[in-house]
């Protein structure tokens, strides 16, 4: 009787360490949306006069994470806005005007998981 008993708490013993343990589900991605933007668009800005920052079509737009690899990239739209999906977490997003003067821009933004951060990045226009 007593192997019996050993082989079935043995067996126990094995089935009850094959159980892994439920995964966490995985974190849901966030979202960067925002507008790449040109400025100054008046050679001579007036009091009174506006002259207001102008969308940038086609801006091209990356996303780098703190360890300084690419996460995503994009192209601004007609209106100068983007959307990417990512990861939570912190994020430095450049744009770059794809036009005659490349000029870029900046910024940090930090990302929660299944939340949207938005950013607005504005390029020199090369108007003084």
């Amino acid at each position: 009787m007593r192997p019996r008993r050993a082989v079935l708490v043995l067996a126990l013993f094995a089935a009850g360490c094959g159980q892994a343990l439920p995964a966490a589900p995985p974190p849901h991605p966030g979202t960067i949306a925002g507008i790449v933007l040109s400025a100054p668009t008046c050679p001579v800005e007036r009091i009174g006069s506006p002259c207001p920052p102008r969308p940038v079509p086609g801006a091209q737009v990356e996303v780098f994470a703190a360890d300084g690899g690419r996460r995503a990239r994009a192209s601004a739209d007609p209106d100068g806005r983007f959307r990417v999906t990512v990861p939570a977490g912190r994020y430095r997003v450049t744009a770059t005007n794809t036009g005659a003067l490349r000029t870029s821009a900046e910024a940090q933004v930090s990302v929660a998981s299944g939340a949207t951060a938005t950013v607005r990045l504005v390029v020199d226009s090369g108007i003084r």
